[in-house]
């Protein structure tokens, strides 16, 4: 399992990987997962990769996706 800090950098990574230029709310997306004082917002993550990436996911993607979900969700 993730620690928190670990959890956050696998979330931007996550959004860097598949909403950066896409998604509207990328920067504040971003800004939100960088800030520890602040909830993770990963459905809104997922609503986002839902709505602006038509790319398949890998199974890594898929397994961290089921963790975060596991941690925050």
């Amino acid at each position: 399992m993730l620690s928190d800090p670990e959890a956050r950098v696998a979330l931007k990574e996550l959004i860097e990987k598949h909403l950066k230029g896409r998604d509207p709310d990328y920067d504040r997306l971003i800004e939100i997962v960088q800030d520890p004082s602040r909830q993770v917002p990963i459905r809104g993550v997922l609503e986002g990769m839902r709505r602006y990436n038509k790319v398949q996911y890998t199974q890594q993607d898929l397994g961290l996706i089921d963790d975060l979900l596991y941690m925050y969700g």
